[in-house]
Order: structure tokens, then C-alpha cells, then sequence
């Protein structure tokens, strides 16, 4: 895997509103877009999350200026840097896996969600590594099927101008395979082969010719 074995920084939607504003860039917009969090964005929860964050000592004031400090200074980099999106959701008969990953070509981070609202962030190494990470997380839930069959997941990569390319693949009770690719022409699933897996994810997500 390509997820470092760095402890996760644990981190609040309004934290992480607080350090989107901070950065203020395109790319960190664009993470408050995939994160979902436009709609809670705004005044008070970014002044609840810099409380928190100054709290916590993951930001510091320095004259008039609002700092990330610690490993939020990390987050607020990757945040800001950000130019490759991908978004994962692996639904398995014990539980639902939902992740997003962000980052550059000199860092990333996959953001692990929890229903509580206290999130999980661990740094990857870079936004090739961020893909990566994603197919092995997809190959590794409907492949070895840890959490038992049937199993989905859907990888949906983000980009820049708004539009995205997606798979969707469900593997069944007995491990047979079957991938859609792309959400607006609904075509029929197609069955797949598992060593293909890997190689037909990133055809879909457009990283390798189709």
C-alpha cells in the first residue's frame, strides 16, 4: 500500500472548513465541493473549527494571521496544492467505506469519513500514489472480500472543470464480476474478469488508454 504508516490526524467538517478557508486556493474550493461541504461553509463553523484548531494547538496566531501549525500545516498545504480528486464508496454486507482523496504531484491525503463527524486523515505519497491507493482499496474489499459478498464499490475521479469520469464495479456472491463504466448512458454491466480488475478501474478513471 501506499498510505504511509504515519498515525491519522483526527479532524471535524468544521475544522476542515476553517483550514479550506484559510487556504482559499481553486484546489482547496474544489475539495470543499468533494467533500460536500458547501452547503457548511460560512462564518460560524469556520469560527468554530479555527477555535478548535487553535485549541488543539493545530493552529497558532501570528501577528493578525491565522497559521496551521503541527500536522495541520500538512493538511492546509495538500489542501491548497490539490489538482487530483478521486472519491471512493465500497458498500460491503457489514458496512459502508467512504473516502476521499486529494492531493498534487508532492503530496496527498486520503480522508477516511466517520458517521460520528470526527474524520480520519493519513498522508499518501503522491497524487500517483493517491490512485493507487484507491484500486488496491477497491481490489482488496471485492477482491478478498474481508467484509464478506455481495460487495460494491464506485471510484469516481474528479476534475478540474467540474465533470468526472467513474466505475462502478460489484462483485457477487460466488466472486463474479461486473464493472459499468460512466453514469450518464446507464449502459449494461459488463462481466469481469478479476485479473482485469485493476487495468479496466484505470481505464475507466481515464489513466490508461480504453
Amino acid at each position: 500500500m501506499t498510505i504511509q504508516e504515519d498515525a491519522p490526524l483526527l479532524i471535524t467538517e468544521h475544522e476542515l472548513i476553517a483550514l479550506i478557508a484559510l487556504a482559499g486556493t481553486t484546489g482547496a474550493l474544489k475539495c470543499q465541493s468533494l467533500f460536500r461541504l458547501d452547503h457548511a461553509a460560512g462564518a460560524p463553523l469556520e469560527q468554530a473549527g479555527v477555535a478548535t484548531l487553535l485549541e488543539r494547538g493545530l493552529m497558532t496566531v501570528e501577528g493578525e494571521s491565522l497559521v496551521p501549525a503541527g500536522p495541520a500545516t500538512g493538511v492546509a498545504g495538500v489542501l491548497a496544492d490539490s489538482d487530483a480528486w478521486l472519491e471512493v464508496a465500497l458498500v460491503t454486507p457489514k458496512a459502508e467505506h467512504v473516502y476521499f482523496l486529494f492531493g498534487s504531484g508532492t503530496g496527498a491525503l486520503v480522508l477516511s469519513l466517520s458517521k460520528y463527524g470526527v474524520h480520519e486523515l493519513r498522508p499518501l505519497t503522491d497524487a500517483d500514489g493517491m490512485f493507487t491507493t484507491a484500486v488496491e482499496m477497491v481490489t482488496f474489499y471485492l477482491g478478498t472480500a474481508p467484509d464478506g459478498r455481495p460487495a460494491a464499490g464506485t471510484v469516481r475521479r474528479h476534475l478540474p472543470d467540474g465533470t468526472f469520469h467513474s466505475v462502478h464495479i460489484k462483485v457477487a456472491p460466488d466472486g463474479s464480476l461486473e464493472i459499468v463504466t460512466g453514469d450518464d448512458a446507464q449502459p449494461a454491466p459488463a462481466a469481469l474478469r478479476p485479473e482485469d480488475l485493476e487495468d479496466r478501474l484505470r481505464q475507466g478513471l481515464g489513466l490508461l488508454p480504453a
